[in-house]
């Protein structure tokens, strides 16, 4: 029997990103410059946060991605995400628990535009040293996410694959309203990659929606300078029921 997600929907629903509709423009997004740190979880009730519509991932892991964004309509800002992997069907999808912005404008166009479950921090930092890439998330006065890439080298950008993402949100003017999951499925290109060792110092699980969680392996990191988007809403899905029944092609 294939497994799915456990999450009680009633338990998120005052707390979900609001969206009129899918019909957000997209935004191109030249020059930005990518964090992306892979980690195995354990099992103890991961998938009690996970959507119904979604199976999980085997093993469990999590992905962090800390991107720096130098051109937007919005002007420049940081973008902090922490996502449970898992499946739609068959294609593996990130789903957002928490993300951050250090912008307020930002932090309410992507929650309204693409449903990004986005509040905004204190700082975001995002720095190279001599021997390692380092990010850090503030708020609230404390540090809530230290992470960094070690022993990287450079690789092809035909090495890298990333996984979009699937953000629940409440839609308010639509026919039926409704929880939905927005996928969200950015291009991108890529100028220079480094691939190495994905190193957690700190990760506040309560900040990050993930209470239960606790990270077993390092699986790997990169740090990328892409072009990429936010790009034009095409699938959404019913959070409550399989993919194969629930799934609506906007675009």
């Amino acid at each position: 029997m294939p497994l799915f997600g456990q999450l009680e929907m009633q338990t998120v629903l005052a707390h979900l990103p609001q969206m009129a509709d899918f019909e957000t423009e997209p935004w191109e997004l030249p020059g930005a410059e990518q964090l992306y740190l892979a980690f195995e979880v354990e099992m103890v009730d991961v998938d009690l946060i996970l959507p119904k519509a979604m199976h999980p991932a085997v093993p469990r892991y999590i992905t962090v991605m800390v991107t720096r964004f130098a051109q937007t309509p919005v002007g420049s800002f940081a973008l902090a995400q922490v996502r449970l992997m898992g499946r739609a069907g068959v294609h593996p999808r990130g789903y957002t628990l928490q993300a951050y912005t250090n912008a307020a404008q930002a932090t309410t166009e992507l929650r309204h535009r693409w449903g990004f479950p986005a509040k905004t921090a204190d700082a975001i930092q995002l720095r190279t040293h001599h021997d390692r890439i380092l990010a850090t998330v503030q708020r609230a006065g404390r540090t809530v996410l230290e992470v960094a890439l070690s022993h990287y080298e450079a690789v092809a950008g035909t090495d890298i694959n990333f996984i979009s993402s699937v953000h629940l949100a409440q839609v308010t003017a639509i026919d039926t309203p409704g929880p939905r999951l927005v996928q969200v499925d950015p291009k991108y290109t890529i100028h220079q990659a480094e691939r190495g060792h994905a190193v957690l110092h700190h990760l506040d699980t309560a900040a990050w929606n993930c209470p239960s969680f606790r990270v077993a392996n390092a699986i790997v990191g990169t740090f990328t300078t892409v072009d990429t988007d936010l790009p034009q809403i095409r699938f959404v899905m019913d959070p409550e029921l399989p993919v194969t029944q629930g799934t609506t092609r906007v675009h």
